[in-house]
C-alpha cells in the first residue's frame, strides 16, 4: 500500500501563516505556485494585494519568504468575523477551501472572545483581521486541496518566550489566543525571547492537526522551507520545514479521553440527540449501554471518546442536553489503525472504500479482503440499480479495490 498523502510540518523555529505559505510554495510543486496564490488573492480582494516571494537565510539554512502587501498592512482596520467570512463567501473558491478557511477564522474569533470575555460577534480581529492573514489562511487551505493532502501531521511547535507588544498591549508569550487555541496540546515554551508561534499559525494547527507527533512511517517526496520576517539573534532559525510525501503508519498509540455519565431520567430521544451532537462536536466515538443504577432503576451509561482539545465542548453538550449532575473523565490510550481512502467504479458508479492498515504484531496476516471496507450508501445505490444482493455487490467492490491496489503498486 502506498499510504496516505501526508504533509508533515516541522515548526522548528515557530510558525506563522506567511511562513507556512512560503514553505508550501518552496516545495516546488506545479500544482501550487505563486500564480495560484495570486489568483486566490485576486478572488478575495481584487486589485488590493501584492505578493513577493524571495529567498532569505535563517541561521545557516536558505528558505522562501513571502511578503503580502495590502493597503491594510500598516493600518489594519478593526474587522469582525462576519466581515472576513463575507469576503470569503463572495470569492469564487472551491467549497472545501471555503469550509476549511471559515473554520480556521472562526477558531481565531472564538479564542479571542474567550480571552477577552466578550462574544464572538464583538471580537475585533486587529492584526489577525488584516487581508494578508485572510490570504495566509485561505492560501494554506487551497494548497492542501491542490496538493491532494489527505492528512496533516505536525511536530510539537515552539512558542517563543518572554513577552510581545501587540494591539492589546504587552502580552506574555505564548500569547493568550495561542494558549486558548491549543489548550490541551503539548507545546514547547522555548526558542528565546519573542513570539515564535502566532495566533494564525496556532489556528491552522488546531484545525488541521488532531494531535502533534511525527508519522511513524513516512516517505518524503518534496521538502520546502519557509522563513519568518524576523531573523532572531537567539534561538533556532526562524523557519518552518514542510515535507510532502506518503505515510503508511501501521498503527499509532494515541491519547484519548473517555467521558462517562450515568443517566436514569433521560428519554430515548434526548439520549439519541445528545449522542449525535457529541459526534458532530468532534467525538472520536459516542455510544450508550444499559446498566442498573441505585434503587434498582434501569439506566444507561453515556460514553464518548475525544482528543484533549474537544473535552470542554463535549462536556458542555452533556450538561446542556441531559439532566446529569456530573460527568467522569478518564485518560486512556488506544491503538489506532491507519486508514487510506480508495475509490473504484462499479457499473459506472463511484464506490468509496476505506483501507485498513493494521499494526505489526506476531502472526499478522497479509493485507487482504478483511482490510477493505465499502461505504454502505454507495453499495446500496449500486444494488438498487443492479437488483443484486448487497453482499454480492460488496464482494465485487472488494475485488475491484484489491485489483486497483495491485495495479497501482506494480
Amino acid at each position: 500500500m502506498g499510504g496516505m498523502t501526508t504533509l508533515f510540518l516541522e515548526p522548528l523555529g515557530g510558525l506563522a501563516g506567511d511562513m507556512l505559505l512560503a514553505a508550501l510554495l518552496d516545495l516546488g510543486d506545479p500544482r501550487f505556485t505563486l500564480a495560484h496564490l495570486e489568483a486566490l488573492a485576486a478572488a478575495l480582494v481584487p486589485g488590493e494585494a501584492r505578493l513577493a516571494l524571495t529567498r532569505v537565510e535563517r541561521g545557516s539554512l536558505a528558505a522562501a519568504h513571502l511578503a503580502v502587501t495590502t493597503p491594510e498592512s500598516h493600518h489594519a482596520p478593526h474587522r469582525h468575523l462576519a466581515d472576513l467570512l463575507a469576503l470569503l463567501e463572495a470569492a469564487e473558491l472551491p467549497l472545501g477551501v471555503k469550509r476549511t478557511s471559515a473554520a480556521v477564522l472562526t477558531r481565531l474569533a472564538e479564542a479571542e472572545a474567550r480571552v477577552h470575555g466578550i462574544t464572538v460577534d464583538e471580537v475585533h480581529f486587529h492584526e489577525v483581521g488584516a487581508v494578508d492573514t485572510l490570504i495566509d489562511v485561505c492560501g494554506a487551505a487551497l494548497a492542501l486541496e491542490r496538493l491532494g493532502v489527505e492528512r496533516v501531521a505536525c511536530a510539537v511547535p515552539i512558542t517563543g518566550e518572554g513577552s510581545v507588544r501587540c494591539a492589546h498591549g504587552v502580552m506574555p508569550v505564548p500569547v493568550p489566543a495561542v494558549v486558548e487555541l491549543l489548550r490541551g496540546r503539548e507545546l514547547r515554551v522555548a526558542g528565546g525571547p519573542g513570539e515564535r508561534l502566532t495566533p494564525t499559525g496556532a489556528a491552522l494547527l488546531a484545525e488541521l492537526c488532531a494531535e502533534f507527533g511525527a508519522p511513524a512511517r513516512f516517505a518524503c517526496t518534496a521538502v520546502g522551507y519557509g522563513g519568518g520576517t524576523r531573523d532572531f539573534a537567539e534561538g533556532p532559525p526562524n523557519l518552518v520545514r514542510v515535507q510532502l510525501g506518503r505515510a503508511a503508519d501501521g498503527a499509532r498509540r494515541a491519547e484519548a479521553w473517555l467521558l462517562e455519565a450515568q443517566l436514569d431520567d433521560a428519554t430515548g430521544e434526548e439520549l439519541g440527540y445528545c449522542l449525535a451532537l457529541l459526534r458532530e462536536a468532534g467525538a472520536l466515538d459516542a455510544w450508550s449501554a444499559p446498566l442498573a443504577m441505585k434503587k434498582e432503576r434501569p439506566g444507561v451509561l453515556l460514553s464518548a471518546l475525544c482528543r484533549a482539545d474537544a473535552r470542554a465542548r463535549l462536556e458542555g453538550l452533556v450538561f446542556e442536553h441531559t439532566p446529569t449532575l456530573g460527568v467522569r473523565w478518564t485518560r486512556v490510550e488506544r491503538t489506532e489503525c491507519a486508514r487510506e481512502p480508495l475509490e473504484v467504479e462499479l457499473d459506472g458508479e463511484r464506490v468509496r472504500c476505506q483501507l485498513r492498515v493494521r499494526p505489526d504484531y506476531p502472526g499478522r496476516t497479509p493485507f487482504g479482503e478483511r482490510d477493505v471496507f465499502v461505504e454502505y450508501e454507495d453499495l446500496a445505490r449500486v444494488a438498487r440499480a443492479s437488483g443484486e444482493a448487497l453482499r454480492v455487490v460488496e464482494r465485487r467492490a472488494v475485488r475491484a479495490a484489491l485489483a486497483a491496489l495491485q495495479a497501482r503498486e506494480s
